[in-house]
């Protein structure tokens, strides 16, 4: 009835009234302790956690025995997988020891595509720390935290080689021998190689010269010794440092010797599949290494090789090269003596 008022009065125990006004008719709605909310306005619900609304890649990041003066970093991805945009406004971290480069804040990231920032750790002392990542986005005051755990070590710069020296077997004059050097970074910093040089007469290197080594990582050059007299050689090499100074010397030796008239001539079955070629490795030893003789693919299953030291053996193994010019494996070994004028 209009003009009329109209109430219902209820009373319980811990509950609480409050006074509600519907078109004219005062009404007692009955609520619990929680907060009010008047008849006809929508609740608001709560802002959907940032950890829902993005994937951060990885969930985790940790820096493992950072060599103490080394600053290592790593890439971390966020990607948008609401449906709608995302805007990151700040990135922050708990610790001046890490750092955040690679991203222009804020930033708005579109539903499916990413953002990547790079976080870097310098390690000052020797030690253990954690520290987190704290990102906040447009969908609320409550950041994503990321945890961040790092350790450190005294730096240690190591540099080994497959062997403390290279001696070379007797090589003809007119031909050269082929060694393979491994360098490996046993410690735990970055290495700066600026250079690799032989110094005696005859002695060479091939290959990387110039590279820089993570921990843990190799290269592999070559040692080469072309003789041109019959004689005794001696000789060094030398792997330079960037920082200055050297980082591992190797004593070199080897021998120059009368070519011999004689030849070898090698034959073997044809591949049972159409090949481009072949291809003819020779060593002074069984288990090599083997250093190519053919200067080109041969093209039947034949091969005469000249330039050999008089009563030396030789072993030899041949490839084969199919029509895109992948070779294949090494053939087993075969011997061949050359015998003394």
């Amino acid at each position: 009835m209009v003009g009329m008022y109209f109430y219902k009065c209820l009373s319980f125990s811990r509950l609480r009234r409050s006074l509600l006004t519907l078109s004219g008719v005062l009404l007692f709605a009955i609520q619990a302790n929680s907060q009010s909310v008047p008849n006809g306005t929508a609740k608001a619900e709560p802002a959907a956690p940032a950890s829902g609304l993005m994937e951060v890649t990885p969930d985790a990041v940790s820096f493992v025995d950072v060599p103490v003066g080394d600053t290592y970093t790593q890439t971390v991805r966020i990607t948008n997988v609401n449906e709608g945009t995302l805007q990151i406004r700040k990135i922050t971290v708990s610790s001046p020891n890490f750092q955040i480069t690679g991203i222009l804040l804020p930033v708005i990231v579109a539903h499916g595509t990413s953002q990547t920032f790079t976080i870097s750790y310098q390690a000052k002392t020797q030690g253990r720390m954690e520290g987190q990542i704290s990102i906040l986005t447009s969908s609320g005051d409550v950041p994503l935290v990321l945890g961040v755990k790092a350790s450190s070590a005294a730096g240690q710069t190591e540099l080994t080689a497959n062997a403390a020296a290279f001696e070379f077997e007797d090589v003809a004059v007119g031909s050269s021998g082929k060694k393979e050097l491994v360098l490996t970074n046993s410690g735990n910093r970055d290495l700066k190689i600026s250079g690799i040089s032989a110094s005696g007469a005859g002695f060479s290197v091939s290959g990387a010269t110039a590279v820089n080594l993570s921990p843990g990582q190799n290269v592999n050059v070559d040692v080469n010794f072309a003789p041109k007299s019959a004689a005794r050689q001696t000789g060094s090499l030398k792997v330079s440092s960037a920082e200055g100074g050297s980082l591992l010397t190797i004593p070199l030796t080897a021998g120059g010797a009368p070519p011999s008239q004689s030849t070898v001539k090698l034959n073997w079955e044809e591949s049972p599949v159409t090949v481009a070629g072949y291809v003819v490795y020779r060593s002074a030893e069984a288990s090599g290494p083997y250093m190519r003789v053919s200067s080109s693919a041969v093209p039947s299953a034949e091969y005469v090789d000249t330039g050999l030291a008089a009563g030396h053996t030789y072993y030899y193994v041949v490839s084969s090269l199919d029509a895109d010019q992948v070779e294949s494996e090494y053939s087993p070994p075969i011997s061949a003596t050359v015998p003394v004028r």
